[in-house]
């Protein structure tokens, strides 16, 4: 159990690192580009505004979306594959995947994060300012952080056991397999930006009445 979660944990998070550093580095390169173009703010204003924008939005959704394209594809394809092969229970496999796909997104909301703050500053003024760079990074509320980083994990987990009960469950034979696994990862996929969406929009509504009250 706990050399499988080990090797899940490098096979989700480890292999998927490149991809997000790739997407957070377009994200917060692009970022900062359009809003230099369109708006005239200053520099610090301009990072502030990608860090809130990559932690509380588009850090959840872009490392979603990736562990769904690819994880949710690969463990779904792996256990109906099993499934058809008649191989009998697989709740000792689905675990350790589960498992890993939950800490991965931890780990890869975070590393999206911090490496589209990185690349959003090297942008912005075409040098690498280690100082303005850790001033950003002290400015980011770890609570904040901290909730991204249990959405990522736990809606990217909720979205593979759907998933797996809805599409995979009930495979019996190997023509079945294409089918079910484009079925689950869809759900998956439906299930994560649903739930993702639910909450934002809990947030919004619920961020003017704490302005309200506090004033």
């Amino acid at each position: 159990m706990v050399q499988a979660f080990w090797r899940q944990l490098y096979l989700i998070g480890g292999q998927s690192a490149g991809i997000v550093m790739l997407l957070a580095a377009l994200a917060g390169g692009g970022f900062v580009l359009s809003l230099q173009a369109t708006l005239p703010i200053g520099l610090t204003t301009t990072l502030e505004l990608l860090a809130a924008f990559m932690v509380k939005v588009l850090g959840v959704l872009f490392t979603l979306l990736v562990l769904a394209a690819r994880s949710v594809t690969a463990i779904c394809t792996e256990l109906a594959l099993l499934r058809a092969n008649g191989e009998g229970p697989i709740q000792l496999l689905v675990r350790p995947r589960l498992l890993a796909l939950v800490v991965a997104g931890f780990i890869l909301y975070l590393y999206f994060v911090l490496t589209s703050l990185l690349i959003g500053a090297l942008v912005s003024n075409g040098t690498f300012d280690v100082w303005e760079f850790a001033q950003i990074v002290s400015t980011l509320q770890p609570g904040l952080i901290l909730l991204g980083m249990l959405r990522t994990g736990l809606l990217a987990g909720f979205g593979l056991a759907v998933a797996l009960r809805l599409s995979v469950r009930p495979v019996r034979t190997f023509d079945a397999v294409p089918g079910a696994v484009a079925n689950g990862v869809l759900q998956a996929i439906v299930v994560m930006l649903v739930l993702e969406l639910a909450f934002q929009l809990v947030a919004a509504i619920g961020s003017p009445v704490h302005n309200s009250a506090g004033s």
